[in-house]
């Protein structure tokens, strides 16, 4: 088991959706637009970050991570802005290419929770 089993339970806070929405003005269009972007880019995102570890390029994996950590805290995804947000502590502290392999497993376990986020995000919320 991992350390990220508690992402299992809640993948998604809905209050960040509907504080947004009331925001907005109560607009749920703007916000079912922002959580279909969210959800068709998230995938793409993650496949980003993956191969700039590949190429072992930091500075485009810090440029992804700080992109899907950003845009998951926006849309409420809690467990996708949590893993985010200590990948992006982890490539800080291993500032160097030498250890892009040590943080492979956080990225494949960002991986392991985008499909269920985006089915939770496809739920409705609000």
């Amino acid at each position: 088991m991992s350390e990220y089993d508690e992402c299992t339970d809640a993948l998604v806070d809905p209050t960040v959706l509907t504080e947004l929405q009331a925001e907005l003005g109560g607009d749920h269009n703007i916000i079912s637009a922002f959580v279909r972007n969210y959800a068709k880019l998230l995938p793409w995102r993650v496949d980003r970050l993956r191969h700039a570890l590949e190429k072992l390029d930091m500075e485009d994996a810090m440029d992804a991570i700080l992109s899907l950590k950003t845009s998951s805290h926006m849309v409420g995804a809690i467990c996708m802005s949590r893993l985010a947000t200590e990948l992006e502590i982890s490539i800080r502290l291993l500032p160097n290419a030498a250890h892009m392999d040590e943080l492979r497993p956080l990225v494949n376990e960002i991986g392991h929770f985008v499909s269920a986020t985006i089915r939770e995000l496809e739920t409705p919320l609000l």
